[in-house]
Parts: structure tokens; sequence; C-alpha cells
């Protein structure tokens, strides 16, 4: 077996403390850990592929460089089986994701998702359950999207700048007119 690791998260905002609201290294260290309880004697871990930062709902493959080119290894027979923490990771978009798993399909290269199992839509059944899953991962991205608009409304509407560079903090200003 020539298995991929395929982690994505979409932002790299920091929390209160410092540390980043997503760390995509957790996505891989969690498909390690499934791996080895798989149990799967030597899986040959061919290539670890990784989008920090990226959104999964963008048609755009050059947004998306990890994907992108887990995808040409694939097409290149580098790669037979892929493992994703969950869905979302893979597309927030019904009609890429599908087009994307019929081609992984088409190239006989297996998609396993810790959260929803083997991910397939050659079947009745697989294709059903992969069409829902997409299709609640592109509900929660659109639902998340409109929270964020009309946060930023309000945001607006109370008269708080929203986008652009932020200016510089007084206190640096002083700091460098000093110099």
């Amino acid at each position: 077996m020539k298995a991929a690791i395929y982690a994505r998260v979409s932002d790299d905002k920091k929390k209160s403390d410092g540390d980043r609201r997503q760390d995509v290294n957790r996505q891989v260290d969690l498909i390690k850990q499934h791996i080895l309880r798989m149990g799967i004697k030597g899986p040959k871990i061919a290539q670890i592929y990784i989008d920090d930062g990226k959104s999964a709902y963008t048609e755009d493959w050059n947004c998306r460089q990890g994907f992108k080119q887990m995808f040409n290894d694939c097409r290149r027979y580098l790669v037979d089986q892929i493992f994703i923490e969950d869905m979302t990771r893979f597309s927030r978009r019904l009609d890429m994701g599908l087009k994307w798993l019929k081609e992984l399909s088409d190239l006989n290269v297996n998609l396993t998702s810790l959260k929803e199992g083997e991910l397939e839509v050659t079947s009745s059944k697989g294709w059903m359950q992969s069409s829902l899953l997409l299709m609640m991962a592109e509900w929660d991205s659109r639902v998340r999207s409109e929270k964020v608009r009309s946060g930023m409304m309000r945001a607006k509407a109370q008269g708080k700048r929203i986008g652009g560079r932020n200016p510089t903090p007084p206190a640096l200003n002083k700091s460098r007119a000093k110099k």
C-alpha cells in the first residue's frame, strides 16, 4: 500500500493565549495513530500533503497546493490510499467533492476518513453517503460564512473598521520616532 495523509486547516488565527486555533499537525498525528491501530503491516506513507490556512470551499486548485500535488501523485500511481480526518478536510463543495471522489475511484485510489470510514461513489450506497457528507460540509461552510458576514455588518454599523491593514499601534509609532 502506498498511503498518503492529507491534512488541511482553514485559518492561521490565534487564540488569546497565542496558540493557533487550528493545528494541522494535530490531524497528521491522529491519522498516523489510526494507521498504526489498524494494524496494517508496514504501510508506506508515500507523502504527507498539507494545506495550512486554506479553505476547502474553493474550486481553484492553485489555492490548495498540497491537495493539487496529492492528486497529481495519484494520477502518477504513487498513491493508492489517502487518509483524512473527516470529509470537511477533503472538500466543502458537493459538486467538486463528488467529481474528485469519482476521479479517485477511476484511479483505484481509496479515500478513508477517520470519522466517516471508507468514502466512495461507485456503489449506490457510497454515492448517497458521500453526497450527504459533502452536502452537510457545504451547508456548514455556508452557515459559517453567513455568521461572519452578519458579524461584520454589525461591527460596521457600530463604527468599527472592517478589513484592510491595521494602523501601527501608537506605542510602536513612538518607539520608531525615537530611533
